[in-house]
């Protein structure tokens, strides 16, 4: 698609079409990454911070390595210290 380069205050613009903006999940006000690589600029969504945690928690339960470090229970000498 070709488009056009746009003032924008003191920065320029691209007008993301409604149906890219809809396939891409983007939406007014999203927040978006910005990169220019090999001549082209990619917008993309940021990553969240906890991005991949829930596949690596079931990858780790399959292969049983979710067992708990410390017990879920206090021991009588816990106790007494409170």
């Amino acid at each position: 698609m070709l488009t056009r380069i746009s003032q924008v205050g003191t920065s320029v613009g691209v007008i993301i079409p409604r149906y890219i903006a809809t396939e891409g999940g983007f939406s007014k006000g999203s927040p978006v990454n910005i990169e220019y690589s090999n001549n082209q600029i990619i917008i993309s969504k940021p990553k969240t911070k906890r991005e991949g945690w829930a596949e690596a928690f079931a990858k780790y339960a399959i292969e049983g390595e979710d067992e708990m470090l410390l017990p879920d229970h206090l021991d009588s000498e816990a106790i007494e210290l409170m």
